[in-house]
């Protein structure tokens, strides 16, 4: 076997040598600079000196409305519309705060717009999407916004951070039938006056911290976390499973690894497969770098690059990211296919899964435990002092926490479906949270955390428990 001693040492070195080739692209990859340059599509915060004191002021947030598809999480139009007919539409002058990640830009799929397409144009199609697959939706707010008094403001989230594009905003301004820069709408990346303080919290999860929140930048800024919904969750939504179209509203987005390995049934060869799939793109999207798109006007980045001549070298820049998506979706399913068919011991199923539960708990107390810090962290700032209320959504859990000196963090929670144990399916048990502000005594705002019914009820105090989750179905079938 003499003469296969050269040809094994050959194949070695080729072996080796693409194995190097590989790792120094890896490298050149995760160590490169990427230099983002803001554009004049920004979005200032909203201050004091715009804020009308005093003011009621209701607060919804993660909304998620999505293009009326199986990625759109979305489905309590009617409650939402008699919510704002019936409570939101008072008689004293009220700001409607949406706070962030009102509209689902990344799961809106459209047969002519390519996924990774982040220019202005494609924003404002998407959002067109949206407003036609919600119309319930946005014509009790246009019912709110014409009443007197009334004020609607809409902050800006890691979901609909195209939302920054003017096209996008005259959309929806237009929707709820007014006209951007009509004074009764506005938009802005945080809120701070009338003794609250409130942004929408992608910017304390590491996995969704934009480098350049207050706008658009060039290259698109695309977060891990956006990566993760474009490359691998929007695949996965299109499976059968009953938890593939939850899986975008994981929570933190760094337990998605456990919420896979916590699935149900992973003794089902399908369960094993799904899992598979979305362990394989999520190991892949984790693996390399965020991909800053091409220049946001789908033309090069400027100057001579930009001339038509070269329009052709980046569609083919272009053409060739979209083919690694398709490649590393492909070889998810391959992989899942061949290891998805071989089914492991009962006892290492049970043991995996045991553990995937803890490692769930731990990383969601984690994820809370952080944002009250990061709170408390911006309470004791000099120009927070007199603040009293520091609210923020993103993490679609509601929560109330004191931090000290007569300060209260409050999160606002989510208006779509969120699932507490995967193993056990048990859901979400109170839905539809909001946040009322008043100002009984003065310039002290009094922030009740409250829970909507029905327009036959009155909202209830959010609580831990399932009571009221099961009072809210039983009024629902009378």
């Amino acid at each position: 076997m003499r003469w296969a001693r050269p040809i094994l040492a050959k194949l070695g070195a080729a072996v080796g040598f693409v194995g190097g080739a590989f790792l120094a692209r890896w490298a050149f990859l995760q160590l490169r600079r990427v230099t983002l340059t803001p554009t004049p599509y920004s979005t200032p915060p909203i201050g004091p000196e715009q804020i009308a004191p005093r003011q009621r002021r209701i607060i919804v947030s993660d909304l998620h409305l999505g293009g009326g598809d199986r990625l759109d999480d979305f489905d309590d139009d009617h409650a939402f519309a008699m919510f704002v007919d019936s409570y939101v539409c008072g008689e004293e002058p009220t700001d409607l705060i949406l706070a962030g990640d009102t509209v689902e830009f990344l799961q809106v799929r459209l047969p002519d717009i390519d996924d990774d397409d982040y220019s202005e144009e494609a924003a404002e199609r998407r959002i067109a999407a949206v407003i036609a697959a919600h119309p319930l939706v946005f014509a009790a707010l246009a019912r709110f916004a014409a009443r007197p008094g009334s004020q609607i403001t809409v902050l800006i989230g890691n979901h609909d951070f195209e939302l920054h594009y003017p096209a996008a905003k005259a959309r929806l301004a237009a929707a709820v039938g007014l006209s951007l820069g009509d004074p009764k709408i506005r938009f802005g990346v945080n809120y701070h006056g009338g003794g609250v303080y409130l942004v929408h919290g992608n910017q304390f999860d590491g996995w969704n911290r934009f480098v350049n929140f207050d706008g658009i930048s060039e290259p698109f800024e695309v977060v891990r976390g956006t990566q993760l919904v474009k490359e691998v969750i929007n695949d996965l939504e299109d499976d059968t499973l009953q938890i593939a179209p939850l899986l975008d509203n994981v929570k933190p987005t760094s337990a998605f690894f456990w919420y896979l390995v916590a699935l149900p049934r992973l003794r089902n060869a399908a369960s094993r497969r799904f899992f598979l799939r979305g362990l394989t793109g999520f190991m892949q999207v984790v693996a390399w770098p965020t991909p800053h798109q091409m220049p946001i006007t789908g033309r090069g980045p400027g100057g001579m690059l930009s001339a038509p001549l070269f329009l052709g070298l980046w569609a083919w820049v272009a053409s060739i990211r979209r083919q690694r998506v398709a490649r590393q979706r492909l070889l998810s399913r391959q992989v899942s296919e061949v290891a998805g068919g071989l089914p492991p011991p009962d006892q290492v199923i049970d043991q995996v899964q045991s553990e995937a539960a803890r490692q769930i708990s731990r990383e969601v107390r984690a994820f809370n435990d952080r944002y009250a810090r990061e709170m408390r962290k911006i309470a004791r700032q000099p120009e927070h002092r007199a603040d009293r209320l520091f609210v923020c959504g993103h993490t679609h859990l509601a929560r109330v926490v004191p931090l000290g000196e007569g300060q209260t963090y409050i999160n606002t929670g989510t208006w779509t479906e969120i699932i507490y144990d995967v193993a056990t399916m048990l859901r979400q048990e109170q839905k539809l949270p909001f946040l009322e502000i008043r100002y009984p005594e003065g310039d002290a705002p009094e922030g009740n955390l409250l829970v909507w019914i029905d327009a036959d009820e009155p909202p209830q105090p959010w609580q831990e428990g399932h009571k009221l989750e099961r009072r809210r179905r039983k009024i629902r079938l009378q």
